[in-house]
């Protein structure tokens, strides 16, 4: 917003205006100088561009004009074109002495086309303009001051801060004159944008004491807040990948303009798309050294094929330098791409709501390509500068780029020569590649380019110049050269003296004299300071706010007049607008996520490493990541600061620089503070407010997590914890990754609670030995969670994976389950071979999915004994031979081998006797690994023998694994469709088995038979074992030795289930054909056992599993699906109502009212047992992995809490039947026990899950424990009349459309909850 007034009056803070998602920046010229102290005349020239810069760059409202009384000054134009000047000279024919003076003062510049005569530089006259109100009519407001009863005896001095006075004190008729024709002209055009006041002066002065002077300032304060709130909210409402397309079209229109020559390369290039227009063809690639003109090639090539291909054709081009130096990340470039072409074609963009990897959006890019071409469309997509991309995804190896362009798209790419990205495209096309390389201009090309660029600039040079900028030139060839040179070289005048004309014979040493050049117009330090910070890139505000926060630009800019008010010292916003101005060519405004930020051009890329080498030097370096440090910190933020100017002492001063909370307001992030913070507190050295802000604070991992997403944030960690002296930042950014997987399938945006629970499950168990920064993070999610406004699972125990551990990744196969993996070390890749016959290839560097090689249909193993190629360059199968190995009706098991660039599969017949899932061996490191169902053993080969060391558990059968050539990793497949890479320490793998799974055994138990159930008496401490052979041991946990036997049946039939009643005074035994009722009692402190005291036969299916309730009943469900309820005292059974798959759980409440039952359909029905009735029916679906496996009440009963096959923890509401919370443990828990106000649950990998529930008293009506999951509940609940109530809740984040009430409701819901 530029603000035009006459006074200099404070600058104002865009704080009012933080709570929007815009970023509000104040444009005054007038603040901080008492006068223009610059004998340049360039003043308001300077406005002009602000004005322009800021209609440029706004969203919303760019021009707020204060008008009052004063008219101002009317100095003379710095320009007067030469027939006018001979106009004023005739004039002045009489007057020897005033044609002599206007002509010492103004020169003839013969450059100019037409000529112009210049004022010379001094310090007495100032120019001025005036704002046309023509097109702003949307971007500006106007405030008008009247005072329409001024009496003129109140003096001129009292008059002189609001009206224009003469050199002798009276008032300026003429000024008058002009100021009542402005506001007559904005009177009659800017009404709408136009807001009056009128107030009569006291005393000639405005006094905020009185109270219509009050009333009047409060006023315009009111109408500037409204009015600017409601402009900037529907500036809002903007398309940031619409706006990016046209922001790149505009570039490469302005680029077009530039180019001169290369008519014979453009020729060659629009041949070859012309004859590949109707065939299948490869990409076309341009290369050339840096400065070479490739990106304006580009641009031009652009411009022609428009004209020539046909109406409907659709341009989609995009220059990835355009935002130097930040790199582009090669998704969001696929993603905005394929939203402009979806949009563009009229096809449904709707599927870039659902990618969620690189390698999902590189197949929706492809695809989009071949739907275009199937439309009939022509497509013409350019990329320009791919080593600009960033590294992320290994996208300068060009495997997302195809090389397979269907009919009637047009893919055009351009590189550096010696880029990476070039090499990779020379290696993927090989020699059948359109390659074109862009070589050095001519001498006669670089004049006919000279010409050109000053016909535009409407100059001129004289011969002696033009020859010495061809000469320059024509030592470098280079387009950039020519066109730094021609920069300068338009701002020469005609009798510019040789010694001042900026030459050189490298791109390099022009740039050097440029800044040499500035530096002695504006001083070393503001120029080294402003171009040092924009060489990362900074909003205009963010640079004038650490401008004014330099001690060393102030003391410069102040160095010989003291600042207007020494309290409130800041840099002149005039004096960067002065040095703006004259790098105009070099810099620009570019948009990086909805921001302007301004940078070097994309021509001009060279500049900052000219900046670096000059400006930039270690201690320089080190300085200005300070103060930016500090900025983002927002340290100096109502804060005074102390400088020390020239003849002064030590000054305390306010730099009037806005806060950086991290959260401007709820939902609304400080973006750029996450983006800027964590960098500039590295690079100064800033352990200790890195520690503190970043790494050991928890809101802050959460919000650049959900904000910038996880990949951002590991990143970041990654960098400080190379740079820092500090294991547990290593630790922090192990656990992200960890937690990586979920962040992804949620897209980020996890809730809060969920993020803090599951970093303290990962994290608690250090935070004793870790205090300085695990300590501190666990107490701040622990704190948190304690306050959380809704029900919330807080972790007791460290149950999830620990960082530092051998597990380091979790990598999802893509289809199928694993059968077989291979690791090339020397490549750096893993590959994968699934049951859906897919070969997957992963990148053990970045951990992600590069390609995905369609095997036939059948799997990897439908042609048994066959051994295929595959080019990891292209992905393409190179042979197959069908008889490799032995044939028969099936494999037993499929081999991968990886080479430099190619891969093998092989796939054989079992001819041992023993099978087993997956092996892998070792022979440097004697080292064996096999699978057999759910464990992964590690064994080491000796001379005599082999011994096992190791077992590592999974929750589903292990199909496939194989071991590092350096013995460092070993990675396993299981059919979970998981790929866990585990990592050893030291120069192997360790036979302690401690170093890789917790816990320990502590008492081996021998058994006649094998083991069917256990069950375990939490008071009386016994472990009971039933045995297939019908027997039941007690194990008393004191003295495992002295073992009491319960016989089995007549019928020897195996034991099913055990039940032990809530006194653990009775214990129920269910065999095939018969249900036992025991007594457990005490004696002489020894367990003993009495019974059977009742006895009943099963005449239908055998119990699944059962619960002893009080009063002797017994209520147990089959994997049928059926309901029992029998009771011992009256030797009767009744039904209840039956499930439609197998029970999986049956639980009693400690206090005997209600019991629980729940099946594989994720179905649970919770009963009430005085009297017996159904209370609800709560029905649970996800996405996969159905079935409830345990269930446990909390101790008041309030509560009851299961686990599930889909590894999720739910908590539910007895009362009312709700769903409270959800929470993901990554491992299904097979078995609970309530504590206090929480649990303890066993999951399947065997480990122990602690957990308390907070519940507030009254929770939310709106609260849905699914808005981090992707599934759906709802509960069929018992009014008290007996009719049920239905009540549905479910959240799908990809967006998926469920006809939920037609699915699992035939009446009507009661609510629904759908985010």
């Amino acid at each position: 917003i530029f603000r035009a007034e006459p006074s200099a009056a404070a600058p104002t803070s865009p704080a009012r205006f933080c709570m929007t998602s815009l970023p509000v920046q104040v444009v005054d010229l007038n603040w901080g100088i008492r006068t223009f102290p610059y004998g340049d005349h360039e003043v308001s020239e300077i406005f002009l561009q602000e004005i322009q810069m800021s209609q440029k760059v706004s969203a919303g409202p760019a021009f707020v004009g204060l008008l009052g009384n004063q008219y101002g000054h009317r100095p003379l134009p710095r320009l007067i074109p030469e027939k006018q000047f001979e106009v004023l000279l005739s004039t002045l024919s009489k007057n020897p002495e005033s044609v002599q003076q206007l002509q010492e003062w103004f020169r003839k510049d013969n450059n100019s086309v037409p000529p112009t005569y210049v004022l010379q530089p001094v310090t007495l006259f100032y120019s001025s303009g005036e704002m046309s109100p023509d097109n702003c009519q949307m971007s500006a407001l106007l405030f008008v001051r009247e005072i329409p009863r001024q009496r003129m005896k109140d003096g001129s001095k009292r008059l002189a801060k609001f009206m224009d006075l003469t050199a002798d004190g009276l008032l300026d008729a003429e000024a008058q004159e002009f100021l009542t024709g402005l506001k007559s002209r904005l009177y009659a055009t800017s009404k709408k944008i136009l807001n009056l006041h009128c107030v009569e002066l006291n005393s000639g002065s405005i006094d905020p004491k009185r109270k219509e002077h009050a009333q009047y300032l409060d006023s315009i304060c009111q109408q500037f807040i409204s009015q600017m709130t409601i402009r900037i909210s529907e500036a809002e409402e903007f398309d940031w990948v619409v706006e990016e397309a046209r922001q790149h079209t505009i570039m490469a229109a302005e680029l077009s303009n530039s180019l001169q020559g290369r008519d014979g390369l453009l020729g060659k290039i629009c041949l070859a798309m012309w004859e590949s227009t109707l065939v299948h063809h490869g990409p076309l690639v341009v290369h050339g050294a840096a400065g070479m003109g490739k990106t304006t090639l580009l641009c031009k090539l652009a411009q022609e094929m428009q004209d020539v291909l046909e109406a409907k054709a659709v341009l989609v081009i995009r220059l990835l330098a355009a935002n130097h130096p930040q790199r582009p990340n090669i998704n969001h470039v696929l993603n905005s791409v394929c939203l402009q072409v979806c949009l563009a074609c009229g096809l449904a963009p709707r599927p870039l709501m659902s990618v969620s990897s690189h390698l999902e959006l590189q197949r929706l890019f492809q695809n989009i390509l071949e739907k275009v071409s199937q439309q009939g469309n022509t497509l013409l997509l350019i990329l320009d500068s791919l080593e600009q991309l960033a590294d992320q995804h290994q996208a300068h190896q060009l495997r997302w780029l195809p090389t397979d362009v269907p009919p009637n798209v047009h893919l055009l790419v351009s590189m550096e020569t010696t880029s990476e990205a070039f090499a990779s495209m020379r290696l993927r096309l090989g020699t059948a590649g359109n390659v074109f390389e862009v070589e050095r201009l001519s001498r006669d090309e670089g004049q006919q380019i000279m010409e050109s660029h000053l016909q535009v600039a409407k100059r001129t040079l004289t011969r002696e110049q033009k020859d010495a900028v061809l000469q320059s030139f024509y030592a470098s060839g280079s387009p950039l050269h020519l066109q730094l040179i021609l920069s300068a070289a338009k701002n020469w005048s005609s009798f510019t003296p040789p010694t001042e004309l900026l030459l050189g014979f490298s791109s390099e040493e022009v740039m050097s004299q440029l800044l040499l050049k500035l530096e002695e117009k504006h001083g070393k330090e503001l120029v080294g300071r402003a171009l040092g910070c924009i060489v990362r890139g900074l909003m205009e505000a963010e640079l004038r706010d650490v401008m004014s926060l330099d001690d060393d630009v102030i003391s410069e800019v102040y160095r010989y007049s003291l600042p207007p008010t020494p309290s409130l010292i800041r840099m002149p916003p005039v004096l960067w607008a002065r040095l703006k101005r004259d790098l105009r060519d070099q810099l620009e405004v570019q948009w990086t996520d909805g921001v302007a930020m301004l940078a070097f051009t994309s021509s001009s890329r060279l500049l900052s490493e000219v900046v670096k080498a000059r400006y930039l030097t270690p201690e320089r370096r080190g300085r200005t990541h300070r103060i930016l440090a500090e900025y983002f910190l927002g340290r100096w933020s109502g804060r005074l600061k102390p400088v020390a100017l020239p003849g002064l002492t030590l000054l305390l001063s306010d730099r009037k620089v806005p806060p950086q909370p991290l959260w401007f307001a709820p939902g609304l992030a400080n973006v750029r503070k996450l983006q800027e913070l964590p960098y500039h507190l590295l690079h100064a050295g800033l352990w200790e407010e890195l520690r503190q802000e970043v790494v050991g604070s928890a809101e802050w991992l959460y919000c650049q997590s959900r904000v910038c997403g996880v990949s951002s944030l590991i990143s970041d960690l990654d960098q400080c914890s190379q740079y820092m002296d500090c294991c547990e930042t290593g630790l922090v950014h192990e656990a992200l990754v960890l937690m990586k997987p979920s962040l992804d399938i949620l897209s980020g945006h996890m809730d809060r609670s969920v993020f803090y629970s599951e970093l303290l499950a990962r994290l608690s168990s250090l935070a004793s030995t870790s205090r300085t920064v695990i300590g501190q993070l666990c107490s701040q999610c622990d704190d948190w969670l304690q306050t959380c406004p809704e029900p919330v699972l807080i972790p007791r125990s460290s149950f999830l994976q620990q960082p530092g551990g051998a597990l380091q990744h979790t990598l999802t196969a893509p289809h199928g389950g694993v059968l077989c993996l291979a690791v090339g070390a020397a490549v750096q890749l893993l590959v994968t071979g699934s049951a859906g016959g897919v070969v997957a290839v992963w990148s053990l560097l970045d951990k992600h999915l590069l390609q995905v090689l369609e095997g036939p249909s059948g799997g990897t193993k439908s042609s048994y004994g066959s051994l295929r190629g595959w080019s990891l360059k292209s992905g393409q199968q190179l042979f197959c031979i069908q008889e490799a190995g032995p044939a028969g009706s099936a494999p037993s098991s499929v081999s991968l081998q990886v080479s430099d660039q190619l891969l093998f599969v092989h796939t054989w017949m079992q001819v041992g006797g023993r099978s087993l899932t997956g092996f892998d061996v070792l022979k440097c490191f004697l080292l064996l690994c096999s699978g057999r169902e759910r464990t992964l053993s590690l064994f080491r080969i000796g001379s005599d023998s082999v011994d096992g060391f190791l077992e590592l558990q999974h929750d589903d059968e292990v199909l496939s694994a194989c071991v590092s050539p350096d013995g460092r990793r070993v990675v396993s497949g299981a059919a979970d469709q998981l790929i866990r890479v585990r990592t050893s320490y030291g120069s192997g793998f360790s036979s302690d088995p401690a170093r890789f799974c917790p816990g320990s055994v502590s008492e081996r138990l021998p058994v006649s038979a094998e083991v069917s159930c256990l069950e375990l008496a939490q008071q009386k401490r016994l472990l009971l074992c039933g045995l297939r052979s019908g027997t039941v041991l007690i194990y008393p946990l004191a003295l495992p030795q002295e073992t009491l036997c319960i016989p089995p049946p007549e019928g020897l039939a195996p034991v099913l289930c055990l039940a032990l009643g809530s006194q653990e005074s009775l214990l129920a035994v269910a065999h095939w054909d018969t249900l036992r009722l025991f007594q457990v009692a005490t004696r002489d402190g020894f367990p003993a056992v009495e019974g059977p005291l009742a006895t009943a036969p099963l005449l239908h299916a055998p119990p699944s599993h059962m619960a002893l309730l009080p009063h002797r009943r017994l209520l147990y469900g089959t994997a049928g699906g059926e309901v029992k309820l029998h009771d011992f005292g009256a030797g009767a059974g009744a039904d209840l109502q039956p499930h439609s798959s197998g029970i999986t759980c049956v639980t009693a409440s400690n206090w005997g009212t209600h019991a629980l039952v729940g099946s594989q359909d994720a179905t649970l029905r919770l009963w009430a047992l005085d009297p017996v009735a159904l209370d609800h029916t709560m029905e649970y679906q996800g996405l996969f992995f159905q079935g409830v496996l345990c269930a446990a009440f909390a101790d008041s009963d309030r509560f009851v809490f299961t686990g599930s096959q889909d590894q999720t923890v739910k908590v539910w509401d007895v009362a009312s039947g709700k769903l409270l919370c959800v929470q993901f443990v990554y491992s299904p828990v097979v078995r609970m026990l309530t504590f206090r106000n929480g649990f303890v649950g066993l999951t399947l990998q065997g480990c122990v899950v602690q957990e308390a529930f907070r519940c507030p008293d009254r929770v939310d009506p709106d609260h849905n424990p699914l808005r981090n999951m992707k599934a759906r509940y709802r509960v069929t609940s018992r009014e008290k009349g007996g009719a049920g109530r239905s009540d549905l809740q479910g959240f799908d984040p990809a967006q998926i459309s469920l006809n939920l009430v037609s699915m699992l409701s035939s009446k009507p819901s009661s609510a629904c909850v759908l985010l």
